[in-house]
């Protein structure tokens, strides 16, 4: 293979019959390996010819390993065989979504309380009211008539 680089973005690469022919007889498929021939390469090229493209959207798959209680792999084996699942991992994955949808809505309600709280001008507000409240409940006389100023009686007490 031959790599020449016309600048920093832009270069050529030649592949010969026999490179072409090594390549799929170490197993690679047609699709997956360049013709014989120069092909151009331009640093970028993808996004000129897709300008819509957003990476963002693209649905990825990552791969960990999870270590699960026996008792827990066994049942979303068998739940993968009573709905006809590929394989266990799709349960796994949709009892994971659920509990991710169902934490959600809580999620954003946190985020827009936090958002009110760091609102100087919802502070303010809450303020003012506070203060207004605080105003009226101290305008109001204290009743000296009222039960809080009574004496209880113990239900032991005797009347005469």
């Amino acid at each position: 293979m031959k790599i020449e680089k016309i600048s920093k973005d832009e270069g050529y690469v030649e592949i010969t019959e026999e490179e072409y022919l090594e390549d799929l007889a170490s197993g690679l498929s047609e699709d997956e390996v360049l013709k014989p021939g120069r092909h151009k390469f331009i640093r970028g090229g993808f996004l000129k010819r897709h300008p819509n493209f957003n990476p963002a959207t693209v649905e990825t798959v990552v791969h960990i390993s999870l270590g699960l209680d026996l008792e827990v792999l066994k049942y979303f084996k068998q739940l993968a065989v009573e709905t006809n699942a590929d394989s266990y991992e799709t349960p796994i994955k949709q009892a994971l979504r659920e509990a991710m949808e169902k934490a959600r809505p809580t999620r954003q309600a946190v985020t827009e309380h936090q958002a009110l709280i760091e609102d100087p001008q919802f502070i303010e507000a809450v303020a003012e009211r506070v203060r207004k409240l605080s105003k009226k409940s101290s305008a109001k006389p204290v009743s000296k008539s009222s039960s809080a100023n009574k004496p209880r009686r113990r239900a032991s007490q005797k009347t005469s």
